[in-house]
């Protein structure tokens, strides 16, 4: 089994340095007599833990696109697809698209998160050249640019979400408030 990304599916993948560090990953897997199973989430409800440092110190979270949709995925969706691909035969071999039940902005998801915790979290509008330069220590160059033309790209732009959670897991993807909730008590 495979957790690759659903990037490798959009537009000229192999252009996308996070997407073809993935695509690399399948064509070789496939070109091989080995049976894979590939999991391909899109994005992760677990990102906004990036925000808990500023929203912990009483900050604003700085976004260059807060109005960038994504498709947040709860963990415990993508870890219970990836248990369901590795027991049950009838995955092995599968292709699994994963998102969260729907498309939200990072505005939404982080007032969201302050509903849940009660307390109001802003968000500092900054450049993409500020962004990238608060994400210098932990991603490189090449991977923020390509991170930050995506959420350029789909700035106002809901995204594509799908319900093939429950085809492996048996239950539809858990939301992005649940997801929350479980976070911001663990």
């Amino acid at each position: 089994m495979l957790l690759s990304s659903s990037r490798v599916l959009g537009p000229d993948p192999d252009s996308d340095p996070l997407a073809k560090s993935h695509l690399d990953v399948e064509q070789a897997l496939l070109a091989s007599p080995i049976t894979t199973t590939i999991l391909r989430p899109g994005s992760f409800a677990a990102n906004a833990g990036a925000w808990a440092w500023p929203v912990k110190a009483g900050r604003p979270v700085s976004l260059p696109f807060p109005g960038a949709h994504h498709d947040p995925s709860h963990e415990k969706d993508v870890a219970e697809a990836a248990h369901a691909a590795l027991t049950d035969p009838r995955h092995h071999g599968g292709r699994f698209v994963l998102t969260g039940p729907e498309s939200m902005t990072f505005a939404q998801q982080i007032d969201q998160l302050g509903t849940v915790t009660g307390r109001p979290i802003t968000i500092n509008r900054v450049t993409r050249e500020e962004r990238k330069r608060e994400m210098a220590d932990f991603i490189p160059a090449v991977y923020a640019d390509a991170l930050l033309n995506w959420w350029e790209s789909n700035d106002g732009k809901p995204v594509a979400v799908t319900g093939t959670v429950e085809e492996p897991t048996g239950h539809p993807a858990r939301s992005s408030t649940t997801w929350a909730t479980d976070f911001t008590t663990s």
